[in-house]
Protein backbone atom coordinates (compact mmCIF):
# COMPACT_ATOMS: atom_id res chain seq x y z
CA UNK A 1 0.00 0.00 0.00
CA UNK A 2 1.23 3.76 -0.82
CA UNK A 3 0.57 6.39 1.33
CA UNK A 4 0.68 10.10 -0.30
CA UNK A 5 3.69 12.17 0.91
CA UNK A 6 1.82 15.35 0.11
CA UNK A 7 1.31 18.17 3.08
CA UNK A 8 -0.99 16.89 5.90
CA UNK A 9 -3.87 19.17 4.71
CA UNK A 10 -6.23 18.60 1.81
CA UNK A 11 -6.08 21.04 -1.14
CA UNK A 12 -9.71 21.90 -0.80
CA UNK A 13 -10.39 25.86 0.23
CA UNK A 14 -11.28 26.20 3.95
CA UNK A 15 -11.43 24.07 6.75
CA UNK A 16 -10.87 20.55 4.38
CA UNK A 17 -11.11 18.09 7.75
CA UNK A 18 -14.68 19.15 8.13
CA UNK A 19 -15.72 18.81 4.75
CA UNK A 20 -14.83 15.14 3.95
CA UNK A 21 -12.06 15.78 1.13
CA UNK A 22 -13.15 12.31 -0.81
CA UNK A 23 -17.25 13.72 -0.84
CA UNK A 24 -16.60 17.10 -1.72
CA UNK A 25 -14.10 15.48 -4.86
CA UNK A 26 -17.22 13.90 -5.92
CA UNK A 27 -19.68 16.59 -5.24
CA UNK A 28 -17.57 18.45 -7.52
CA UNK A 29 -17.43 16.31 -9.85
CA UNK A 30 -21.20 15.66 -10.42
CA UNK A 31 -22.08 12.67 -12.58
CA UNK A 32 -20.06 11.79 -15.75
CA UNK A 33 -19.99 9.53 -18.82
CA UNK A 34 -17.11 7.22 -16.59
CA UNK A 35 -19.13 6.68 -13.61
CA UNK A 36 -22.24 6.22 -15.85
CA UNK A 37 -20.18 3.15 -17.26
CA UNK A 38 -19.91 2.33 -14.46
CA UNK A 39 -23.31 1.75 -13.62
CA UNK A 40 -24.25 0.37 -16.82
CA UNK A 41 -21.46 -2.31 -15.93
CA UNK A 42 -22.78 -3.16 -12.15
CA UNK A 43 -26.39 -3.19 -14.07
CA UNK A 44 -25.44 -5.63 -16.52
CA UNK A 45 -24.58 -8.19 -13.77
CA UNK A 46 -27.54 -7.13 -11.69
CA UNK A 47 -29.43 -7.69 -14.36
CA UNK A 48 -28.87 -11.57 -15.16
CA UNK A 49 -28.89 -12.03 -11.39
CA UNK A 50 -32.44 -11.18 -11.29
CA UNK A 51 -33.16 -13.43 -14.30
CA UNK A 52 -31.08 -16.45 -12.96
CA UNK A 53 -33.14 -15.73 -9.83
CA UNK A 54 -36.32 -16.21 -11.37
CA UNK A 55 -35.08 -19.02 -13.76
CA UNK A 56 -36.13 -21.63 -11.12
CA UNK A 57 -39.75 -20.88 -10.60
CA UNK A 58 -40.77 -20.05 -13.94
CA UNK A 59 -39.39 -23.96 -15.21
CA UNK A 60 -40.59 -25.14 -12.30
CA UNK A 61 -43.15 -27.81 -13.82
CA UNK A 62 -40.98 -28.67 -16.32
CA UNK A 63 -38.00 -29.44 -13.84
CA UNK A 64 -40.13 -31.28 -11.80
CA UNK A 65 -41.52 -33.37 -14.46
CA UNK A 66 -37.92 -33.94 -16.33
CA UNK A 67 -36.49 -35.04 -12.81
CA UNK A 68 -39.50 -36.93 -11.71
CA UNK A 69 -40.00 -34.55 -8.36
CA UNK A 70 -42.61 -32.73 -6.15
CA UNK A 71 -42.93 -29.47 -4.66
CA UNK A 72 -40.62 -30.12 -2.03
CA UNK A 73 -37.60 -31.34 -3.59
CA UNK A 74 -38.48 -28.10 -6.26
CA UNK A 75 -38.56 -25.84 -3.28
CA UNK A 76 -35.18 -27.41 -1.87
CA UNK A 77 -33.79 -26.35 -5.17
CA UNK A 78 -34.54 -23.24 -4.18
CA UNK A 79 -33.22 -23.33 -1.09
CA UNK A 80 -29.98 -24.81 -2.06
CA UNK A 81 -29.54 -21.56 -4.43
CA UNK A 82 -30.91 -19.48 -1.31
CA UNK A 83 -28.47 -20.84 1.00
CA UNK A 84 -25.58 -20.43 -1.40
CA UNK A 85 -26.53 -16.81 -1.98
CA UNK A 86 -25.98 -16.71 1.52
CA UNK A 87 -22.57 -18.10 1.57
CA UNK A 88 -22.12 -15.73 -1.27
CA UNK A 89 -22.76 -12.58 0.52
CA UNK A 90 -20.96 -13.22 3.39
CA UNK A 91 -17.78 -14.50 1.36
CA UNK A 92 -17.65 -11.68 -1.14
CA UNK A 93 -18.26 -8.41 1.03
CA UNK A 94 -15.53 -9.81 3.53
CA UNK A 95 -13.45 -9.93 -0.28
CA UNK A 96 -14.53 -6.89 -1.13
CA UNK A 97 -13.60 -5.11 1.72
CA UNK A 98 -10.34 -7.20 2.51
CA UNK A 99 -9.24 -6.83 -1.65
CA UNK A 100 -11.29 -4.14 -3.03
CA UNK A 101 -15.23 -4.25 -4.47
CA UNK A 102 -13.55 -5.10 -8.16
CA UNK A 103 -11.88 -7.71 -6.92
CA UNK A 104 -15.40 -9.06 -5.62
CA UNK A 105 -17.64 -8.00 -8.61
CA UNK A 106 -15.70 -10.21 -11.04
CA UNK A 107 -15.49 -12.79 -8.85
CA UNK A 108 -19.34 -13.31 -7.92
CA UNK A 109 -19.92 -13.52 -12.08
CA UNK A 110 -17.27 -16.30 -13.08
CA UNK A 111 -19.08 -18.84 -9.94
CA UNK A 112 -21.82 -17.89 -11.36
CA UNK A 113 -21.62 -19.10 -14.70
CA UNK A 114 -19.67 -21.99 -13.79
CA UNK A 115 -22.86 -23.39 -11.60
CA UNK A 116 -25.26 -21.87 -14.61
CA UNK A 117 -23.17 -24.36 -17.26
CA UNK A 118 -23.23 -26.90 -14.64
CA UNK A 119 -27.34 -26.70 -14.11
CA UNK A 120 -27.43 -26.71 -17.94
CA UNK A 121 -26.03 -30.14 -17.82
CA UNK A 122 -27.38 -31.55 -14.30
CA UNK A 123 -28.36 -35.47 -15.14
CA UNK A 124 -29.93 -35.67 -11.92
CA UNK A 125 -31.81 -33.92 -8.67
CA UNK A 126 -28.80 -33.82 -6.86
CA UNK A 127 -26.53 -32.61 -9.36
CA UNK A 128 -28.80 -29.72 -9.60
CA UNK A 129 -29.05 -29.14 -5.81
CA UNK A 130 -25.43 -28.48 -6.29
CA UNK A 131 -25.07 -26.79 -9.19
CA UNK A 132 -27.71 -24.22 -7.91
CA UNK A 133 -26.02 -23.79 -4.81
CA UNK A 134 -22.85 -22.85 -7.19
CA UNK A 135 -25.27 -19.73 -8.72
CA UNK A 136 -26.77 -18.84 -5.56
CA UNK A 137 -22.70 -18.30 -4.38
CA UNK A 138 -21.97 -16.56 -7.64
CA UNK A 139 -24.84 -14.35 -7.61
CA UNK A 140 -25.15 -14.04 -3.65
CA UNK A 141 -22.66 -10.81 -3.54
CA UNK A 142 -23.25 -9.44 -7.06
CA UNK A 143 -26.55 -7.22 -5.91
CA UNK A 144 -25.10 -5.24 -2.54
CA UNK A 145 -21.26 -5.00 -3.39
CA UNK A 146 -22.58 -3.58 -6.98
CA UNK A 147 -24.65 -1.32 -4.76
CA UNK A 148 -21.69 -0.82 -2.30
CA UNK A 149 -19.14 0.30 -4.97
CA UNK A 150 -21.80 2.32 -6.93
CA UNK A 151 -22.36 4.39 -4.12
CA UNK A 152 -18.53 5.10 -2.83
CA UNK A 153 -18.25 6.74 -6.00
CA UNK A 154 -21.03 9.18 -6.86
CA UNK A 155 -21.86 12.17 -5.75
CA UNK A 156 -24.28 12.72 -2.41
CA UNK A 157 -26.72 14.42 -4.62
CA UNK A 158 -27.29 12.16 -7.01
CA UNK A 159 -26.21 8.83 -5.16
CA UNK A 160 -30.13 7.83 -3.80
CA UNK A 161 -31.66 7.95 -7.38
CA UNK A 162 -28.10 6.39 -9.05
CA UNK A 163 -28.18 2.81 -6.85
CA UNK A 164 -32.47 3.18 -7.01
CA UNK A 165 -31.95 3.18 -10.62
CA UNK A 166 -30.16 -0.40 -10.14
CA UNK A 167 -32.90 -1.96 -9.45
CA UNK A 168 -34.69 -0.51 -11.85
CA UNK A 169 -32.79 -2.49 -14.37
CA UNK A 170 -33.08 -5.96 -11.80
CA UNK A 171 -35.80 -5.51 -10.13
CA UNK A 172 -38.05 -4.00 -12.40
CA UNK A 173 -37.09 -4.69 -16.00
CA UNK A 174 -35.35 -7.69 -14.65
CA UNK A 175 -38.47 -9.24 -13.13
CA UNK A 176 -40.88 -7.90 -16.21
CA UNK A 177 -38.40 -9.41 -18.73
CA UNK A 178 -37.59 -12.18 -17.52
CA UNK A 179 -41.17 -14.17 -17.36
CA UNK A 180 -41.38 -12.79 -20.72
CA UNK A 181 -38.24 -14.87 -21.48
CA UNK A 182 -39.48 -17.65 -20.20
CA UNK A 183 -42.89 -17.12 -21.61
CA UNK A 184 -40.99 -17.50 -25.26
CA UNK A 185 -38.46 -20.06 -24.35
CA UNK A 186 -41.66 -22.21 -23.13
CA UNK A 187 -43.29 -21.25 -25.79
CA UNK A 188 -42.52 -21.08 -29.57
CA UNK A 189 -38.80 -21.75 -28.85
CA UNK A 190 -39.50 -24.95 -26.64
CA UNK A 191 -40.32 -27.13 -29.22
CA UNK A 192 -36.93 -26.06 -31.28
CA UNK A 193 -35.18 -26.19 -28.11
CA UNK A 194 -35.62 -29.79 -28.01
CA UNK A 195 -39.35 -30.05 -25.69
CA UNK A 196 -40.23 -29.48 -22.61
CA UNK A 197 -37.67 -31.73 -21.09
CA UNK A 198 -34.39 -29.61 -22.84
CA UNK A 199 -35.96 -26.13 -22.51
CA UNK A 200 -35.20 -25.38 -18.61
CA UNK A 201 -31.35 -26.88 -19.59
CA UNK A 202 -31.11 -23.91 -21.94
CA UNK A 203 -32.07 -21.65 -20.10
CA UNK A 204 -29.83 -21.62 -18.00
CA UNK A 205 -27.33 -22.20 -20.49
CA UNK A 206 -28.14 -19.01 -22.00
CA UNK A 207 -28.05 -17.14 -18.67
CA UNK A 208 -24.89 -17.78 -18.09
CA UNK A 209 -22.98 -17.50 -21.13
CA UNK A 210 -23.67 -13.99 -21.19
CA UNK A 211 -22.02 -12.94 -17.96
CA UNK A 212 -18.90 -14.00 -19.02
CA UNK A 213 -18.38 -10.76 -21.57
CA UNK A 214 -19.78 -8.31 -18.35
CA UNK A 215 -16.46 -10.27 -16.73
CA UNK A 216 -14.56 -9.06 -19.31
CA UNK A 217 -15.80 -5.81 -19.61
CA UNK A 218 -15.95 -5.10 -15.89
CA UNK A 219 -12.31 -5.40 -15.94
CA UNK A 220 -12.09 -1.74 -17.20
CA UNK A 221 -13.57 -0.69 -13.25
CA UNK A 222 -12.06 1.41 -11.38
CA UNK A 223 -11.52 0.93 -7.58
CA UNK A 224 -13.98 3.34 -5.44
CA UNK A 225 -11.93 5.87 -4.21
CA UNK A 226 -13.25 5.49 -0.49
CA UNK A 227 -12.52 2.28 -0.02
CA UNK A 228 -8.19 3.25 -1.62
CA UNK A 229 -8.80 6.18 1.40
CA UNK A 230 -9.52 3.12 3.76
CA UNK A 231 -6.44 1.07 2.87
CA UNK A 232 -4.32 4.38 3.27
CA UNK A 233 -3.68 4.04 -0.74
CA UNK A 234 -3.99 8.17 -1.11
CA UNK A 235 -2.00 8.52 -4.58
CA UNK A 236 -4.50 5.32 -5.79
CA UNK A 237 -7.44 7.73 -4.39
CA UNK A 238 -6.38 10.33 -6.36
CA UNK A 239 -5.82 8.54 -9.54
CA UNK A 240 -9.66 6.74 -9.32
CA UNK A 241 -10.91 10.36 -8.67
CA UNK A 242 -9.31 11.55 -12.35
CA UNK A 243 -11.13 8.09 -14.12
CA UNK A 244 -14.25 9.15 -12.48
CA UNK A 245 -13.99 12.65 -13.53
CA UNK A 246 -13.23 11.70 -17.24
CA UNK A 247 -15.46 10.65 -20.14
CA UNK A 248 -14.55 7.45 -20.57
CA UNK A 249 -12.76 4.37 -18.08
CA UNK A 250 -9.92 4.56 -19.76
CA UNK A 251 -9.02 8.69 -19.67
CA UNK A 252 -5.67 10.16 -20.71
CA UNK A 253 -2.91 10.39 -18.66
CA UNK A 254 -3.49 14.24 -18.49
CA UNK A 255 -6.59 13.40 -16.85
CA UNK A 256 -6.59 14.79 -13.23
CA UNK A 257 -8.92 15.09 -10.20
CA UNK A 258 -10.65 18.40 -9.66
CA UNK A 259 -9.28 17.74 -5.92
CA UNK A 260 -6.61 16.15 -5.04
CA UNK A 261 -6.68 14.31 -1.81
CA UNK A 262 -3.91 13.92 1.05
CA UNK A 263 -3.64 12.07 4.25
CA UNK A 264 -5.81 14.54 5.94
CA UNK A 265 -8.50 13.13 4.18
CA UNK A 266 -7.98 9.03 5.84
CA UNK A 267 -10.59 7.85 8.11
CA UNK A 268 -10.81 9.74 11.99
CA UNK A 269 -12.17 5.88 12.28
CA UNK A 270 -9.90 3.03 12.92
CA UNK A 271 -11.90 -0.39 11.51
CA UNK A 272 -10.54 -3.42 10.77
CA UNK A 273 -12.04 -4.83 7.65
CA UNK A 274 -13.89 -7.76 9.70
CA UNK A 275 -16.98 -9.02 9.60
CA UNK A 276 -17.77 -9.50 12.76
CA UNK A 277 -17.29 -5.14 13.03
CA UNK A 278 -20.98 -5.26 11.80
CA UNK A 279 -22.01 -6.54 15.30
CA UNK A 280 -20.00 -3.70 17.53
CA UNK A 281 -21.77 -1.52 20.05
CA UNK A 282 -21.74 1.53 17.31
CA UNK A 283 -23.13 -0.02 14.43
CA UNK A 284 -25.40 -3.00 15.73
CA UNK A 285 -28.39 -0.95 16.43
CA UNK A 286 -27.85 -0.30 12.71
CA UNK A 287 -27.55 -3.94 11.81
CA UNK A 288 -30.20 -5.24 13.85
CA UNK A 289 -32.81 -2.48 12.78
CA UNK A 290 -32.01 -3.19 8.75
CA UNK A 291 -31.71 -6.75 9.49
CA UNK A 292 -35.20 -7.02 10.48
CA UNK A 293 -36.74 -5.00 7.71
CA UNK A 294 -34.37 -7.15 5.30
CA UNK A 295 -36.12 -10.12 6.50
CA UNK A 296 -39.32 -8.91 5.87
CA UNK A 297 -38.61 -7.34 2.83
CA UNK A 298 -36.70 -9.52 0.44
CA UNK A 299 -38.19 -12.55 2.38
CA UNK A 300 -42.03 -11.90 0.94
CA UNK A 301 -40.49 -10.81 -2.25
CA UNK A 302 -38.20 -13.79 -2.76
CA UNK A 303 -41.30 -16.04 -1.41
CA UNK A 304 -43.96 -14.91 -3.98
CA UNK A 305 -41.89 -14.34 -6.80
CA UNK A 306 -40.36 -18.04 -6.33
CA UNK A 307 -43.83 -19.22 -5.71
CA UNK A 308 -46.35 -17.57 -7.67
CA UNK A 309 -46.17 -19.21 -10.88
CA UNK A 310 -46.81 -23.33 -9.09
CA UNK A 311 -49.26 -21.21 -6.93
CA UNK A 312 -51.38 -20.22 -10.14
CA UNK A 313 -50.54 -23.59 -11.86
CA UNK A 314 -51.98 -25.09 -8.76
CA UNK A 315 -55.48 -23.04 -8.70
CA UNK A 316 -56.01 -24.06 -12.26
CA UNK A 317 -54.28 -22.13 -15.02
CA UNK A 318 -51.99 -23.15 -17.41
CA UNK A 319 -48.28 -23.22 -16.92
CA UNK A 320 -48.34 -20.20 -19.96
CA UNK A 321 -51.01 -18.05 -18.24
CA UNK A 322 -49.16 -18.34 -15.11
CA UNK A 323 -45.52 -17.06 -16.73
CA UNK A 324 -48.26 -14.38 -18.41
CA UNK A 325 -50.21 -13.39 -15.27
CA UNK A 326 -46.88 -13.05 -13.40
CA UNK A 327 -45.15 -10.92 -15.86
CA UNK A 328 -48.29 -8.65 -16.03
CA UNK A 329 -48.07 -8.26 -11.93
CA UNK A 330 -44.39 -7.43 -12.23
CA UNK A 331 -45.20 -4.29 -14.14
CA UNK A 332 -46.06 -3.39 -10.52
CA UNK A 333 -42.64 -4.41 -10.14
CA UNK A 334 -40.94 -2.15 -12.93
CA UNK A 335 -43.06 1.20 -11.45
CA UNK A 336 -42.44 0.55 -8.07
CA UNK A 337 -38.60 0.64 -8.73
CA UNK A 338 -38.96 3.60 -11.00
CA UNK A 339 -40.94 5.33 -8.47
CA UNK A 340 -38.69 4.82 -5.73
CA UNK A 341 -35.69 6.26 -8.11
CA UNK A 342 -37.51 9.11 -8.91
CA UNK A 343 -38.22 10.27 -4.89
CA UNK A 344 -34.55 9.12 -3.47
CA UNK A 345 -33.19 12.61 -3.64
CA UNK A 346 -36.37 13.94 -2.86
CA UNK A 347 -37.86 11.57 -0.06
CA UNK A 348 -35.90 10.45 3.67
CA UNK A 349 -35.30 6.76 3.72
CA UNK A 350 -37.51 6.42 6.58
CA UNK A 351 -40.42 8.28 5.30
CA UNK A 352 -40.33 5.89 2.09
CA UNK A 353 -40.25 2.55 3.72
CA UNK A 354 -42.84 3.56 6.14
CA UNK A 355 -45.47 4.78 3.66
CA UNK A 356 -44.60 2.21 1.22
CA UNK A 357 -44.40 -0.95 4.06
CA UNK A 358 -48.01 0.32 5.38
CA UNK A 359 -49.20 0.68 1.61
CA UNK A 360 -47.61 -2.83 0.98
CA UNK A 361 -49.49 -4.62 4.06
CA UNK A 362 -53.00 -2.78 3.71
CA UNK A 363 -52.78 -4.55 -0.66
CA UNK A 364 -51.50 -7.72 1.11
CA UNK A 365 -54.32 -7.83 3.44
CA UNK A 366 -56.87 -6.92 0.61
CA UNK A 367 -54.91 -9.70 -1.66
CA UNK A 368 -55.82 -12.43 1.10
CA UNK A 369 -59.68 -11.38 1.67
CA UNK A 370 -60.37 -10.43 -1.87
CA UNK A 371 -57.82 -12.22 -4.45
CA UNK A 372 -60.42 -14.67 -5.74
CA UNK A 373 -60.92 -14.20 -9.29
CA UNK A 374 -58.30 -13.44 -12.13
CA UNK A 375 -58.86 -9.67 -12.79
CA UNK A 376 -58.63 -9.24 -8.97
CA UNK A 377 -55.53 -11.10 -8.33
CA UNK A 378 -53.45 -9.00 -11.77
CA UNK A 379 -54.56 -5.95 -9.99
CA UNK A 380 -53.67 -6.52 -6.40
CA UNK A 381 -51.03 -8.53 -7.74
CA UNK A 382 -49.51 -5.51 -9.49
CA UNK A 383 -49.72 -3.09 -6.79
CA UNK A 384 -48.18 -5.48 -3.99
CA UNK A 385 -45.04 -5.80 -6.17
CA UNK A 386 -45.14 -1.95 -6.26
CA UNK A 387 -44.97 -1.35 -2.91
CA UNK A 388 -42.89 -4.33 -2.59
CA UNK A 389 -40.09 -2.69 -4.95
CA UNK A 390 -40.50 0.63 -3.19
CA UNK A 391 -39.62 -0.24 -0.48
CA UNK A 392 -36.70 -2.88 -1.46
CA UNK A 393 -35.42 -0.64 -3.25
CA UNK A 394 -35.10 2.27 -0.91
CA UNK A 395 -34.22 -0.22 1.62
CA UNK A 396 -31.03 -1.45 -0.55
CA UNK A 397 -30.05 1.91 -0.73
CA UNK A 398 -30.32 2.92 2.50
CA UNK A 399 -28.20 -0.74 3.76
CA UNK A 400 -25.23 0.37 1.54
CA UNK A 401 -24.95 3.55 3.21
CA UNK A 402 -25.40 2.46 6.81
CA UNK A 403 -21.51 1.38 7.12
CA UNK A 404 -18.47 3.01 7.28
CA UNK A 405 -16.12 2.41 4.18
CA UNK A 406 -13.82 -0.45 6.22
CA UNK A 407 -16.83 -2.26 6.76
CA UNK A 408 -19.15 -1.26 4.05
CA UNK A 409 -19.69 -4.50 1.86
CA UNK A 410 -19.74 -6.80 4.99
CA UNK A 411 -22.26 -4.92 6.62
CA UNK A 412 -24.32 -4.23 3.68
CA UNK A 413 -23.82 -8.22 2.20
CA UNK A 414 -24.23 -9.73 6.00
CA UNK A 415 -27.97 -7.19 6.55
CA UNK A 416 -29.14 -8.35 3.07
CA UNK A 417 -27.82 -11.34 3.85
CA UNK A 418 -30.77 -12.00 6.63
CA UNK A 419 -33.42 -11.18 3.63
CA UNK A 420 -31.34 -13.63 2.16
CA UNK A 421 -32.20 -16.33 4.83
CA UNK A 422 -35.50 -15.05 4.83
CA UNK A 423 -35.78 -16.29 1.03
CA UNK A 424 -34.61 -19.79 2.36
CA UNK A 425 -36.93 -20.40 4.86
CA UNK A 426 -40.24 -18.71 4.25
CA UNK A 427 -41.03 -20.29 1.30
CA UNK A 428 -41.76 -23.60 2.90
CA UNK A 429 -43.83 -21.49 5.84
CA UNK A 430 -45.63 -20.05 2.66
CA UNK A 431 -46.14 -23.40 1.08
CA UNK A 432 -47.64 -24.47 4.48
CA UNK A 433 -50.00 -21.59 4.61
CA UNK A 434 -51.21 -22.14 1.60
CA UNK A 435 -52.17 -26.06 1.80
CA UNK A 436 -54.28 -24.32 4.89
CA UNK A 437 -55.67 -21.14 3.74
CA UNK A 438 -54.81 -20.31 0.02
CA UNK A 439 -53.79 -17.06 -0.77
CA UNK A 440 -55.41 -15.53 2.04
CA UNK A 441 -52.65 -17.41 4.08
CA UNK A 442 -49.79 -16.61 1.48
CA UNK A 443 -50.16 -13.35 1.70
CA UNK A 444 -51.56 -12.80 5.26
CA UNK A 445 -48.04 -14.10 6.19
CA UNK A 446 -46.51 -10.82 3.81
CA UNK A 447 -49.03 -8.06 5.54
CA UNK A 448 -47.50 -9.12 8.91
CA UNK A 449 -43.91 -9.33 7.05
CA UNK A 450 -44.59 -5.96 6.03
CA UNK A 451 -46.34 -4.58 9.47
CA UNK A 452 -42.93 -5.50 11.30
CA UNK A 453 -40.81 -3.76 8.68
CA UNK A 454 -41.94 -0.35 9.20
CA UNK A 455 -41.94 -0.91 12.70
CA UNK A 456 -38.31 -2.20 12.47
CA UNK A 457 -36.97 0.68 9.72
CA UNK A 458 -37.70 3.73 12.26
CA UNK A 459 -34.70 3.01 14.11
CA UNK A 460 -32.01 3.15 11.65
CA UNK A 461 -30.29 6.65 10.77
CA UNK A 462 -31.24 8.89 8.00
CA UNK A 463 -29.05 9.06 4.48
CA UNK A 464 -30.66 11.10 2.12
CA UNK A 465 -28.65 14.43 1.83
CA UNK A 466 -25.62 13.37 4.00
CA UNK A 467 -21.89 12.56 2.46
CA UNK A 468 -21.57 8.93 3.54
CA UNK A 469 -18.48 10.01 6.24
CA UNK A 470 -21.31 12.21 8.04
CA UNK A 471 -23.71 9.57 8.16
CA UNK A 472 -20.85 7.01 9.80
CA UNK A 473 -17.41 7.96 10.06
CA UNK A 474 -17.90 11.75 11.33
CA UNK A 475 -20.79 10.46 13.64
CA UNK A 476 -19.36 7.64 14.79
CA UNK A 477 -16.44 10.13 16.03
CA UNK A 478 -18.85 12.48 17.61
CA UNK A 479 -20.68 9.66 19.18
CA UNK A 480 -17.43 8.98 21.07
CA UNK A 481 -16.71 12.24 22.30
Amino acid sequence: MTRSTAPTRSSLPGDASSRNGVASALDSIGFTRAQFAVLMLILAGEFFDTLEQNSVGAMATNIKSSLSIGDLQLTTINTATVIGGLIGRFVAGWLADRYGRRFSLSLNLLVYTLGGLLSAVAFNYDMLLVSRLIVGIGVGGEFMIGIAMLSEMVATRYRGGLIATINVGAGGIGNFISYGFFLLLLGPLAVPLGGNDTVWRWSFAILAIPALFVVLFRRRLPETPRWLLSQGRVDDANRSLAILASSSLRPSAASKSPVTLTEADLSPVALHSSPAAVFRRNVLGRTISIGIASWMAFGSQVTLNFLMPTLLVERGYSVSQSLLYTMIMNIGSLLGCTAAALIANRVGRKAAVTTAGILGCLTALAFAGFGNDTALILVLGALFQFFTMVTNTTLAAWTAEVYPTAIRASGASIVNGIGNIAGAVMPFLAIALYGHFAFAGVFGLAALMYAILVVASRFAPEARGRSLEDVNENALVASQV
